[in-house]
């Protein structure tokens, strides 16, 4: 398998910070640097063709250049002699038409007049490698142009070419008798292959998901092959298996015309349609065949000793099949490769050694890495995280010095892709699989475990969707956890306040769920230390989740008492950090009682003694600062209502009450008559009830007259 240098790391870096713009590139490259360093920035995006525009000088070195995923403009087609260049490869030319056209073609494009002014006298001298797609129609006899305008050209690419007939193939064959390499991958109707005789000189000939029609009385067509003397390198690959490409048996033509090329060291027939002894033959009239490459071609358990077969017989030719792939750029084969890695994983896993999973695992970590492919990087990762191997116990005992690192670099991964939510379940069946995994009596490694705590909190944020896998991942994690892991937990404050977020998730769609999380919450809390307790006040979250899901509750007609339980508990437990006496922290304060209030007015608190004190401390300390003006909202006069009207409330919850209304008609512009007519019954209701205590009546009667000042004051306007 290929791995990275320190240079494409180092690259790679570089390519990332131009991308961003994060980096002052003042300073010149050698000619490596700037190759890989432009390759990579078109990796990361075509656009930053533009770049090269703006650093015209710092990477004036540049001598390759591939152009395939971009769209040029004709200022960065007249950019291009400012670089001394031996390879270059365009996409496809078709919006150049107009300021390149073909005078004698309509909708035809001058691919020479291009190339003129695309290159210095130097690069027009010096280019070995030039490649165009041959889309729409090109200028007549470019073929012999461009020989003359590039005299040293040893490779041509024309890919995807939709009018090339055997006569321009001819001519191309007699106009470049010095090609090395031609590629002709993609063509269309091409009916022959004469003239490529006259290509003394090539060492090889790429015919990727070629169609030349074939049949028995046409076997002639592939036979000048036999006088290519230098040819090493043969690829007749297809594209799709499921396309009629693939009924199209090359390798059944080339031993019915008889075609031996003597000097032949590789095949490429991946994908194509190829019985298993015509390529027993095939090898046979090639004694110098090294290499056939054979990835997905059908016949995955053949095996022919004296050469190198790729494709996926055994974890060796799996491998190197995938490095072909890798090397060739080839990413339908790669796709290809990755799949057979799951199956292997999958269904096949127990016939494995521990060694062949460990390079597979390198594999699919090398592959997320490197590749640019979405759908490949998509791929490895769901292989990662949902082939059945990752269930057994062979995983969890033989590699479990790895899971770790499997798990993070998930992850990794994941954040590379932008954090798409559509691979959020396959992430979290993996962190389930591990946390089942302890039902066996072991206990995972600290860096694992809370890994698996906090990143599935994080993405319980990301996807409220999946709410019930999350919770019962963290359920399972902490019943088997260590007691070292169980303390760091209790004053793991990312961890705690996306417990508040998952539970008030839960709710109202899951309440056993809603318990049991309300359950570990509670015995956080219980364990954690003062400062993290602060903090959770501090932060303001965890009550503010709290009053939410009591509010919730209380609008329920069945009572929930297990939850109330635990929210009480809860608040008693944060209650005590807030200085109800601090101005600053009256807003923390008033949420706290009012969630007391609620929960007394319910019957849902067994110590009613304490949460009347903690109540009676907001009050006595209300003359000493004041709330912001509020607004009466819906929600909070439902509030209002159930602690005023309730049986169970106290003296201290009704006088709470009152404050907030005395706060509420003191609002400045209140134009809701409405709600000021349900304050003012209110208030009276508690005046007249002898029910309350003498200081609670004498409150709803200063609420009063408070609204008899300002109504008098709205008389006088």
């Amino acid at each position: 398998m290929l791995f990275p240098t320190l240079f494409q790391f180092a690259v790679r870096s570089v390519a990332q910070q131009i991308h961003n713009e994060k980096i002052s590139f003042e300073f010149n490259l050698d000619a490596k640097s700037s190759n890989t360093v432009v390759r990579e920035l078109l990796k990361l995006d075509p656009k930053n063709i533009e770049k090269l525009k703006k650093y015209k000088n710092q990477l004036s070195t540049l001598t390759e250049l591939d152009l395939n995923e971009c769209k040029i403009d004709v200022e960065g087609i007249l950019n291009l002699k400012n670089f001394k260049l031996n390879s270059l490869e365009f996409g496809d030319l078709n919006h150049l038409k107009r300021e390149f056209s073909d005078p004698a073609e309509y909708d035809g494009i001058d691919i020479v007049n291009l190339l003129e002014n695309a290159l210095n006298t130097t690069t027009q001298k010096m280019m070995v490698h030039l490649g165009f797609s041959g889309k729409g129609k090109i200028i007549d006899d470019w073929e012999e142009k461009i020989s003359k305008l590039l005299p040293s050209l040893q490779s041509i690419k024309i890919n995807n070419s939709t009018s090339m007939n055997r006569y321009q193939f001819s001519n191309l064959c007699n106009s470049f008798p010095n090609l090395r390499v031609l590629d002709i991958s993609h063509t269309k109707n091409l009916a022959t292959l004469k003239g490529i005789k006259n290509l003394k000189h090539l060492q090889k000939l790429v015919m990727h998901d070629v169609g030349i029609y074939w049949n028995i009385q046409y076997t002639m067509r592939y036979e000048e092959l036999s006088e290519l003397k230098n040819l090493r390198v043969l690829d007749v690959s297809a594209y799709d298996s499921q396309k009629p490409i693939r009924n199209i048996p090359v390798i059944r033509a080339l031993l019915q015309a008889e075609v031996r090329m003597e000097n032949l060291e590789l095949l490429d027939c991946s994908r194509a349609f190829v019985e298993d002894h015509e390529l027993r033959e095939f090898v046979e009239h090639h004694p110098k065949l090294k290499t056939v490459v054979a990835i997905s071609a059908g016949f995955n358990d053949l095996s022919i000793p004296t050469i190198e077969l790729l494709n996926f017989f055994s974890t060796d030719s799996t491998l190197k099949s995938l490095e072909y792939a890798l090397t060739n750029n080839n990413d339908d084969l790669v796709f290809n490769c990755i799949n057979a890695i799951m199956k292997n994983l999958d269904t096949s896993h127990e016939s494995l050694h521990d060694s062949d999973i460990n390079r597979f695992l390198n594999a699919l970590f090398y592959v997320s890495k490197a590749t640019k492919n979405e759908a490949i990087k998509d791929m490895a990762i769901f292989c990662l995280a949902n082939s059945s191997f990752f269930t057994t116990e062979r995983f969890f005992t033989s590699f479990s010095l790895e899971i770790p690192g499997i798990v993070e670099f998930l992850f990794k991964s994941w954040d590379s892709l932008e954090r798409e939510s559509k691979w959020i379940p396959s992430i979290l069946t993996l962190f389930k699989r591990i946390v089942d995994f302890l039902r066996f009596g072991r206990i995972l490694q600290d860096r694992l475990m809370y890994f698996i705590m906090e990143k599935t909190v994080e993405l319980s944020c990301q996807d409220p969707e999946n709410m019930e896998r999350v919770a019962s991942i963290l359920i399972a994690a902490n019943r088997f956890m260590s007691l070292e892991q169980y303390t760091a937990m209790c004053n793991n404050t990312k961890v705690i306040n996306g417990l508040f977020e998952i539970s008030f998730e839960l709710i109202s769609k899951e309440p056993s769920l809603y318990q049991q999380i309300m359950e570990i919450i509670v015995s956080y809390l219980n364990e954690a230390s003062e400062d993290t307790l602060k903090y959770l006040v501090s932060n303001y979250q965890a009550v503010e989740k709290c009053y939410k899901q009591v509010i919730w509750i209380s609008r329920r007609p069945i009572r929930d008492e297990g939850g109330q339980k635990y929210l009480s508990h809860i608040v008693f437990r944060l209650i005590t950090f807030i200085n109800l006496n601090d101005p600053f922290e009256k807003t923390k304060a008033l949420v706290s009682c009012s969630i007391i209030s609620l929960l007394l007015a319910k019957n849902l608190i067994d110590n009613r003694d304490y949460a009347n004190t903690k109540i009676k401390e907001f009050n006595d300390s209300w003359d000493q600062s004041n709330l912001p003006d509020c607004v009466l909202t819906r929600k909070r006069r439902f509030e209002l209502n159930t602690i005023l009207t309730s049986e169970y409330s106290t003296d201290e919850s009704i006088c709470f009450a009152l404050i907030l209304i005395s706060t509420f008609i003191d609002t400045e512009g209140y134009e809701s008559r409405e709600d000021w007519n349900w304050m003012r019954k209110m208030s009276e209701d508690i005046r007249n009830n002898e029910k309350w205590s003498r200081n609670t009546r004498e409150s709803a009667e200063r609420v009063l007259h408070t609204m008899d000042t300002i109504e008098n004051e709205w008389d006088t306007y």
